[in-house]
């Protein structure tokens, strides 16, 4: 569950929320499970957050943050990735079936498992192992 008080001061807006992480760089942001669908996040900075579980669909996270940002379980159907930082995410059992602009590098900077679903012609990287039934 999503600590309110994080969630509240995300939906004050992008500019709002980078200064609060700006002034609280020690902060773990933890988002879990939040509704974020339809949210514009477009250059939110994310890194270290918990987004576990959290609805991201069609959200709009075009150069945002997510640098280390645990995503497992995320649902990022339709999600607008376009120059997201991916580096060291955690994607372990994630929805990107058809999410948008995203690249395989962007993949390939991040950990998952068998079951992350993929966009159609993605290859999984070798040390998420091996693909599961549902994938194939």
């Amino acid at each position: 569950m999503a600590n309110q008080e994080h969630l509240d001061i995300l939906k004050l807006g992008v500019d709002v929320w980078n200064g609060w992480r700006q002034e609280n760089p020690s902060a773990s942001p933890d988002l879990a499970a939040a509704d974020l669908s339809n949210t514009d996040l477009a250059v939110a900075n994310l890194s270290g957050a918990n987004l576990a579980k959290a609805n991201l669909v069609m959200a709009n996270l075009n150069a945002a943050d997510l640098r280390g940002a645990d995503l497992s379980g995320a649902n990022l159907v339709g999600a607008r990735l376009v120059g997201v930082d991916l580096v060291g995410a955690n994607l372990s059992a994630a929805d990107l079936r058809t999410a948008e602009d995203l690249t395989q590098e962007q993949i390939n900077e991040t950990k998952g498992t068998a079951d992350t679903s993929l966009p159609e012609g993605f290859e999984r990287p070798k040390d998420w192992g091996p693909e599961t039934e549902r994938d194939s």
